[in-house]
């Protein structure tokens, strides 16, 4: 197995991403996935108002749904599976019709939000 990354931008709400991430090493396990690390912290919108899932939500649904938060969700592990296999498996564990982007690389990633506005903090 060759170590990889998923790097993911979703739209979901706090209640979702608690209940995925509870699960989420197993499901991937059983799919060839082994995570090493799973990481999601909520990006601050006031630093990406502009952000691409936020307009694509809005302009499907009129506005913005008050529960939904925006995750970067970071997974370090190890697998054989083709990257976008790899991507695919994990978008698979979130609900139907859930925001997302981002990919699968080969490597590992440090987790963390890369704010626009994290200097003022």
């Amino acid at each position: 197995m060759r170590p990889i990354a998923t790097d993911l931008q979703v739209l979901m709400s706090q209640r979702d991403w608690q209940q995925i991430s509870a699960v989420l090493p197993e499901a991937l396990l059983a799919a060839g996935y082994r995570a090493q690390q799973i990481h999601g912290e909520e990006v601050d919108l006031t630093c990406e108002p502009d952000n691409m899932l936020i307009t694509q939500y809005q302009q499907q649904y009129g506005q913005l749904a008050p529960a939904l938060r925006l995750y970067r969700v970071v997974i370090n592990g190890e697998s054989d599976l083709d990257l976008r296999k790899a991507t695919r498996v994990v978008v698979d564990s979130f609900p139907p019709a859930t925001f997302w982007y981002g990919t699968t690389n080969e490597g590992h990633i440090t987790p963390g939000v890369d704010a626009a506005c994290a200097w003022q903090g």
